[in-house]
């Protein structure tokens, strides 16, 4: 071992007289692994975010969407879809009836709600968005058992079934099998004498299924019908309002959505086209996410440098209280370099242990936050610490172990080893569903995803700025003059 790497590994092991120093400097070390695990968990659970919500995103919508300026219905939508899935870079492409729908209620008088119905053709649509995957019971529109049994049991005609969000289906009270009627169209006559008559044009549908993919924008606003229903329903038969596309790439979507556009090929006159993207219609969420993320690290960052501050603060302390042993080592011929190197050593060992203790800690809280497994009672966590309080109290003032290095060993394993188990027992996965933030965070579980790129740089930033407060005291205590430090001794 050098000479210089002896000596600092000495100043870190406290004698009886020097614990208080040696107990800043466990606080030390504390303080940076804190700021390390914090930033480290804290940027775990927003790159979680951002990464559940992009995959719910890409999974629930398409990556281009195709329709007129004035949303209104085109025909030779196949012979369209067609032509887009032939350009390079497109997966898959689906018709859409995309409308709103006033919703009647049994027993109301009035309409109770307006909800947007989506007709689709579940094959096609399964290749655009995976619809089939996030549904609870029935695909099958116009053939269900449900609607049979509904038209006896109601004694009306059933225009098809329905998937309805399971928020929406929470909120209308209805469930499988129920009836759901929707105002397809509402009229107002004036031509009849006296006050004008209102026309309403209603269609039943049967709950078939209940679609879940806890994104609240799909969940709580919006149902799907099959598409040959919802041409019939507004009266445009072999047209659609909208076509879905989906990409191979969906970063790509900027750059081919004109290239889409102009493979449908909208040949009539009062026909204007337009294309929007996924990246466009969240475009300020993700970019509120980054802000977020760069404030963060820069909070986080303050955190580490004040713990850096602590260390600082200890060498300085400690340069003061081994000012005879600096003079003692001069005389012997340690050169100002030995005696920087030694306290810049010191405080490195310290930043190193509390930037690896750090990130054992945030990578554990990570594993232990996103690992739904069952875990031991919250009540034997707490006998946990009881239990190491009890063992540190008893191996103070019992000699059961003689050996003073032995003991000390003992004790930090034990005490790292109930911290972990009681860390177990307590940090569970946060479910956002039963604290009631699911439809606020578009999602039932707080998603953690580590960035390693990121744990990597925060453990070199960290290293960095606990060297840079080395720097100080180290030369305070290289400039220490043999003579003036022993002329009292």
């Amino acid at each position: 071992m050098k000479f210089e790497w002896f000596v600092a590994s000495r100043y870190l092991l406290s004698r009886r007289k020097q614990s208080f120093i040696s107990i800043i400097s466990v606080i030390s070390i504390a303080g940076v692994g804190l700021g390390v695990a914090t930033v480290i968990l804290v940027i775990a659970v927003l790159d979680g975010v951002e990464h559940g919500l992009r995959e719910r995103f890409l999974a629930n919508e398409a990556h281009v969407v195709l329709r007129l300026v004035d949303h209104s219905f085109f025909s030779e939508y196949q012979d369209k879809i067609e032509r887009i899935t032939q350009v390079e870079g497109v997966v898959a492409a689906s018709p859409v009836v995309y409308s709103q729908m006033g919703v009647f209620q049994t027993g109301q008088k009035s309409l109770t709600d307006a909800i947007y119905i989506k007709g689709i053709d579940p094959e096609q649509e399964d290749k655009v968005t995976s619809f089939s995957q996030y549904v609870s019971g029935s695909v099958d529109f116009k053939t269900s058992p449900l609607i049979e049994e509904a038209e006896l049991r109601e004694g009306e005609t059933i225009s098809g079934g329905i998937v309805l969000g399971y928020r929406l289906a929470s909120q209308l009270g209805l469930t499988e099998g129920d009836v759901l009627r929707l105002v397809v169209k509402l009229e107002e006559n004036t031509m009849s004498m006296g006050s004008p008559t209102l026309f309403v044009d209603f269609a039943n549908f049967v709950v078939i299924g209940v679609y879940e993919s806890e994104l609240a924008i799909y969940d709580s606003r919006i149902g799907y019908i099959d598409l040959d229903t919802a041409q019939e329903l507004y009266g445009n038969l072999g047209k659609v309002n909208v076509i879905l596309v989906r990409l191979e790439d969906s970063e790509m979507a900027s750059e081919l959505r004109h290239e889409i556009k102009d493979a449908a090929q909208f040949t009539t006159t009062f026909e204007y086209p337009t294309t929007t993207t996924w990246l466009e219609t969240h475009a300020p969420l993700f970019a509120a996410l980054k802000m977020e993320k760069i404030a963060t690290v820069i909070i986080e960052a303050l955190i580490i440098l004040v713990a850096a501050f602590n260390i600082a603060s200890t060498l300085i302390m400690t340069v003061m209280e081994k000012t005879k042993d600096i003079g003692t080592l001069r005389t012997l011929g340690a050169s100002r370099g030995n005696i920087t190197r030694i306290f810049m050593i010191q405080g490195s060992i310290i930043g190193m242990l509390g930037t690896f203790a750090g990130s054992a800690l945030g990578l554990g809280l990570c594993w232990l936050l996103s690992t739904n497994v069952a875990r031991p009672h919250l009540w034997i966590g707490f006998g946990t610490v009881a239990l190491l309080i009890l063992c540190q109290i008893v191996l103070m003032y019992k000699r059961l172990i003689p050996n003073p290095k032995v003991k000390k060993i003992g004790l930090s394993l034990l005490w790292i080893v109930g911290i972990c188990f009681a860390l177990y027992c307590f940090v569970t996965p946060i479910s956002l569903k039963e604290l009631g933030f699911s439809e606020i965070y578009q999602m039932n579980q707080l998603p953690i995803k580590v960035n390693w790129f990121f744990v990597c740089f925060i453990n070199l930033l960290s290293f960095v700025i606990c060297w840079f407060a080395t720097i100080y005291p180290a030369w305070q205590a290289s400039n220490l003059k043999p003579i003036e430090a022993l002329q009292y001794e």
